[in-house]
């Protein structure tokens, strides 16, 4: 399980093999060996103590912005993988290999899409979805047939995948309550896709740690200095059936509510609730 931390001023120590979380009105205890990830999203303290249980037990640490993107994060020293992983990494970006991964990648996400398009045409009888999802496959099909020089067919994938995320978006904006993708934005909607994504990010940051690969040597995402281009390459096919399906299904069941949000205090924006 996850132990989010999301109340101002906890505090997070260790008693035995348990983590001891102290809040402003109760004290609660967790077995570490039932945690695989402690999240940090509002300001609190995490003892000495604490960090060492949860690197013994192989369970990383996240911190998160207003967002819930990951801003840092704690590993154990001895990672996954050899140097021949990265090695082989590496040589994937100019022998052909890396490209097809990148093929492979961005054709699952035009496909998760458009499959996410044509079940959201039955449930809610829309013609004009299942026809902006057959549009969508066959942008997927132009994606398997490109070349595998990278520096050559980067631009035209870009195109290709921004084409149908303003397709598909278009479609959600008529049944969710929002004007589009916005990474920024503060209505409920996006600050939903932000935490899901921020989240699933986490998560795709550590499986690539722990198999070895190096977060920062992606083959798709090289424009994003500083950025772990790996993981951004890696998430992108996850995005609809992982977040985007489930954020659909609780606004369709009406789950959503003011009291899920709150001001942020870094800026003017508003990001989910301890109750959202």
């Amino acid at each position: 399980m996850q132990l989010i931390i999301d109340d101002y001023g906890a505090s997070v120590g260790k008693k035995g093999n348990r983590f001891l979380i102290r809040k402003k009105n109760s004290v609660e205890e967790f077995s570490a060996d039932q945690i695989e990830q402690i999240i940090l999203v509002k300001a609190s303290t995490l003892s000495t103590d604490a960090v060492k249980l949860a690197m013994s037990k192989h369970i990383d640490i996240v911190y998160l912005d207003w967002r819930g993107t990951p801003v840092g994060r704690i590993y154990p020293c001895k990672l996954g993988g050899t140097t021949l992983t990265r090695k082989r990494q590496l040589e994937a970006c100019f022998n052909g290999v890396g490209a097809e991964i990148v093929k492979k990648l961005i054709e699952a996400k035009i496909v998760n899409q458009a499959y996410l398009l044509k079940s959201l045409a039955k449930s809610r009888k829309r013609k004009d979805f299942l026809i902006t999802a057959k549009k969508m496959l066959s942008f997927s099909r132009e994606v398997a047939s490109c070349s595998n020089d990278l520096e050559e067919i980067r631009d035209t994938l870009f195109g290709i995948e921004g084409n149908c995320a303003n397709l598909y978006f278009s479609c959600l904006t008529d049944i969710l309550p929002f004007e589009g993708r916005d990474r920024d934005g503060s209505d409920a909607v996006n600050s939903f896709l932000n935490y899901g994504y921020g989240i699933l990010y986490s998560e795709i940051e550590k499986s690539c740690v722990l198999a070895g690969l190096d977060p920062y040597l992606g083959f798709f995402h090289t424009d994003r200095y500083g950025k772990p281009s790996m993981v951004l390459d890696l998430i992108e096919g996850f995005r609809p059936v992982v977040v985007d399906r489930s954020i659909i299904t609780l606004f369709a069941q009406k789950q959503v509510n003011e009291t899920d949000f709150e001001a942020s205090k870094e800026c003017s924006k508003r990001f989910l609730s301890k109750a959202g």
